[in-house]
């Protein structure tokens, strides 16, 4: 089970062994593949043309926030339309390279005058009114554009209609950019080396900070974000993939509890981890799209203060650590900044680590048989099983398998003699198991919060179904960047987003591109 559990860690988490930054570099650049689909920018060609940049532009919208660009449109500073062309033409010029973005929205420039026209008319719809964002493509989409989950097998897949949350982004009027890339099947496919985020549709994904990873499965959204495409994306995670590629773009994700974002209309991983949530620059801006997309009619950002965790008891999860010595000296400075806000510290640990990951393994490879392949078979009756998908890639393996079946093909059999009751057993342990873990965690010590390092934890907050939120905290001793963790209690998602606020506050991370 140890070869299993560590090949589960590296996919899941895109993590890597020790490899120099240039041979990273130099490997990324030997995998890219052409397009299977190119970004198409004809229906914006003559605004585009007729669109020029300056360096007043450029310093207004460069990494700015969603309040300060709220402020900028409603004093004339700035539209919704030039916004958007603002970042089009940021994808144009970048995306051959950085490969973050599957499709683009050819209604975006529409979609960005149609908020123009509503603040003019006094009715704007909130603070999303006219911002861009990016959509993780395993997010389903109405037509023309697709649903990809960045496999071939699914590269003219059009969903009937939108998934619920982009309905609720719509209706908040947010300015859809287009599609971003992702992991193949939020990484159930390839065995994540090099880098992670890599598909048959869209290539490989390139880190915007430097020659590191971009782990996955979220990688195209952080991307997006990191390189100024988008003001903000949705990614999904099923354990890890909102939380690792963020950590390593200097940027924020959180994970919200299980069922306070609707997962209809997403591509399936394993639909009782599977959750959406936001990628952003700012723990204000995650607030602000956690508010748009949940069903809560909660205001999350009105909760948010630099005093949020003075006085709380907040336990430090050391599991994991000793792997890499860097780790330990992040939880210290951490833990110096939430000193400095008033929080108390308490060394906790979680339970049979071990035995819940590799409890995990069945529970991906059967979750690949009962939950992601009906979504395939939907489409591609002839599908039905994990195998059926791997013969269907291998017999033109350049085009529908270009970075290879390692992960699929080790665990596919696993499952293979499983029940759909098997399935949901199996979950059922998990969630109980992950559950008992984290209470034990917090009860320990009286705990609000658990802290620990980037998506370390991510097979126990995922499968319990408990909030967590990556905070940028600078960059480990290779310089990749990296971020610090926090694990909430099911159902305190505003609580949750407020200590974040507030160590981000006090220590603010984040890492902004330097892209040509």
């Amino acid at each position: 089970m140890m070869m299993r559990s560590a090949l589960l860690a590296l996919a899941l988490a895109g993590a890597l062994p020790a490899i120099a930054q240039d041979d990273l570099a130099s490997q990324i650049a030997a995998l890219q593949i052409d397009r299977l689909r190119p970004l198409d920018f004809t229906p914006f060609s003559d605004a585009l043309g007729a669109f020029k940049p300056t360096p007043e532009l450029d310093a207004l919208i460069a990494g700015a926030d969603i309040a300060a660009i709220q402020a900028a449109m409603a004093d004339g500073r700035l539209s919704a339309e030039t916004l958007t062309l603002w970042h089009l033409t940021r994808v144009q010029r970048l995306d051959d390279r950085l490969r973050g973005m599957l499709e683009i929205n050819p209604a975006a420039l529409a979609e960005a005058k149609a908020a123009d026209a509503r603040r003019a008319a006094g009715r704007s719809l909130g603070p999303l009114d006219g911002i861009p964002i990016t959509l993780k493509d395993n997010i389903g989409t109405a037509g023309p554009m697709h649903t990809t989950a960045n496999a071939e097998v699914l590269l003219d897949n059009v969903a009937p209609a939108d998934a619920p949350l982009v309905a609720n982004l719509r209706a908040a009027g947010a300015v859809i950019i287009g599609k971003a890339s992702l992991s193949e099947f939020a990484g159930a496919i390839a065995a994540g080396f090099p880098s992670g985020g890599s598909g048959a549709v869209g290539g490989q994904g390139i880190n915007p900070l430097g020659p590191y990873p971009t782990y996955g499965s979220s990688s195209g959204s952080a991307i997006s974000v990191s390189a100024g495409y988008a003001v903000a994306s949705i990614g999904t995670e099923t354990s890890g993939s909102l939380i690792a590629p963020s950590a390593v773009m200097g940027l924020v994700a959180m994970k919200p509890s299980a069922g306070l974002v609707r997962g209809e209309g997403v591509v399936p991983l394993v639909l009782g981890n599977d959750g959406a949530g936001p990628i952003a620059r700012s723990v204000r801006d995650a607030a602000l799209l956690l508010a748009a997309i949940d069903e809560t009619d909660t205001d999350y950002a009105s909760g948010l203060s630099i005093g949020a965790l003075d006085g709380v008891k907040v336990g430090i999860l050391t599991a994991g650590i000793h792997e890499a010595g860097d780790y330990s000296q992040m939880l210290q400075r951490a833990g110096a900044a939430l000193a400095m806000l008033g929080a108390e510290m308490h060394p906790v640990m979680l339970q049979d680590g071990s035995g819940t990951l590799d409890a995990f393994i069945a529970y991906l490879s059967s979750g690949l048989r009962y939950d992601m392949m009906p979504y395939v078979t939907a489409r591609h009756p002839e599908l039905v099983s994990p195998e059926d998908l791997i013969a269907y890639n291998a017999a033109d393996p350049a085009r529908r398998a270009p970075f290879g079946q390692g992960l699929i093909t080790l665990i596919a059999p696993m499952s293979k003699d499983f029940t759909p009751e098997d399935h949901k057993e199996i979950g059922a342990d998990m969630r109980a198991a992950a559950t008992g873990a984290l209470d034990a965690a917090f009860a320990a010590k009286g705990a609000e919060v658990l802290v620990s390092i980037a998506n370390l934890q991510a097979p126990f907050y995922a499968t319990a179904g408990y909030p967590a939120i990556t905070v940028p905290t600078g960059r480990r001793d290779d310089d990749e960047p990296a971020g610090i963790t926090l694990i909430g209690k099911k159902g305190q998602d505003a609580q949750l987003l407020a200590f974040a606020y507030a160590f981000e506050q006090m220590t603010r991370g984040h890492i902004a591109a330097e892209l040509p």
